[in-house]
């Protein structure tokens, strides 16, 4: 398996300060990926690509000269080990479908938030790390990894109605977010992000059928401040929003 100090990334976008503050959210998250490459469009991508090592595009869909799903059916067919994320705006949300038909491994919707970011590069690193070995593994030597999984399992459900940040938390426990993710896939079976997620609703269906507070403090309670994406979470993992499955008599707690 060969080791690499981090996964590269290009990033192709033609709007300037999207594509640097994209690059600067995913510096920030300390997941492992480092942005080495940016282009302005298809073509020029596949230019890089004849010079660059690289793991992981992000592409936007609509981009002057090549746009998004040409340069992924061209990525497909020519680096099929290169693995291709689309950006898309909610009108283009019907290409994004289209794009994972051709082999797109995941998209996401702008504006991107921080947490579909980080799902999205974890679930990436998940793949990825079938080929490849961060050379950052070695700093887990002589620490018990059942131990250090454990912890954050409990650290999340005693912090789940927080804002928790797997970069500090991974940072503070000594190693990257990479091989955190990679750990807990390993003993229990999903992201750290994904645990945390499936704690919140969890307790929040509690709330809805045992409770009379508003949605928007279930929210809050639960780690979601902002109700709008609390409800959009919600509904995404149970198929209704909280008022729905608050007033359905078949829901459980």
């Amino acid at each position: 398996m060969k080791k690499i100090k981090h996964y590269n990334i290009m990033l192709v976008e033609d709007e300037v300060l999207l594509r640097q503050s994209l690059a600067r959210h995913i510096e920030a998250l300390d997941s492992g990926y480092k942005v080495i490459c940016q282009v302005p469009d298809g073509c020029a991508a596949l230019e890089a690509l004849k010079n660059e090592d690289i793991h992981l595009i992000i592409t936007d869909i609509r981009m002057p000269v090549m746009d998004g799903l040409t340069l992924a059916k061209n990525v497909h067919e020519r680096y099929p080990h290169i693995l291709t994320i689309v950006l898309s705006g909610y009108a283009d949300f019907e290409y994004a479908q289209e794009a994972l038909r051709q082999g797109v491994f995941d998209y996401l919707l702008k504006p991107v938030s921080r947490e579909n970011l980080e799902n999205a590069l974890s679930k990436a690193s998940l793949l990825l790390e079938k080929h490849f070995q961060l050379e950052e593994d070695s700093s887990m030597t002589g620490k018990d990894s059942q131990e250090i999984v454990d912890y954050v399992v409990l650290y999340i459900r005693s912090h789940y109605m927080d804002d928790v940040d797997f970069s500090e938390l991974s940072s503070r426990l000594g190693f990257s977010s990479a091989y955190l993710t990679k750990l807990f896939n390993k003993y229990v079976g999903t992201t750290p992000l994904k645990y945390l997620t499936d704690i919140r609703i969890h307790e929040a269906k509690h709330l809805l059928l045992n409770t009379t507070l508003p949605i928007r403090e279930v929210g809050e309670k639960v780690g979601y401040p902002d109700q709008f994406h609390f409800s959009k979470t919600f509904r995404k993992l149970t198929g209704m929003n909280p008022t729905a499955y608050r007033q359905d008599p078949q829901a459980e707690s």
